[in-house]
């Protein structure tokens, strides 16, 4: 047991992220490739600015991601206008991009059940609060 939150975190982290990483190997992705596919599994098609911020990374950091699943066949990415005359940047699943975040999804699902496991629908939502207000609390400097 913990008596510190650096050390539950971290140790949480570290747990997750060696089960993330081996699901994300079987599946051929890279590092903020999965997140990339889980967000255009819900919205498809988004401008590449507002996908970089849901991932919470750069634009050129994004740029890099998606060159790299471009390779892969995974998407597609398409120059579309955007307000004040200028152009954007639209990123869309192919097919193989949607196959491939249809398995990580339920991936994603059973490590979350596994992470969950003998916790009340109640307490998982209070869980998820805890560490969603934690986050805000180090934010605020």
């Amino acid at each position: 047991m913990y008596d510190k939150l650096f050390l539950a975190l971290m140790g949480a982290s570290a747990a997750h992220a060696e089960a993330s990483r081996a699901v994300f190997a079987r599946l051929g992705l890279t590092a903020g490739q999965p997140k990339v596919l889980y967000i255009l599994r819900r919205g498809d098609g988004l401008v590449q600015k507002r996908l970089a911020y849901l991932c919470g990374v750069t634009q050129p950091t994004l740029t890099g991601v998606l060159a790299g699943m471009e390779k892969k066949g995974l998407v597609r990415r398409e120059r579309t206008a955007a307000e004040g005359c200028k152009t954007a940047v639209r990123v869309f699943l192919t097919e193989e991009g949607r196959r491939t975040a249809d398995i990580l999804e339920e991936e994603v699902e059973a490590l979350e059940a596994r992470g969950f496991a003998g916790f009340s629908p109640e307490k998982r939502e209070e869980i998820l609060q805890t560490l969603c207000k934690i986050t805000e609390n180090i934010r605020q400097k």
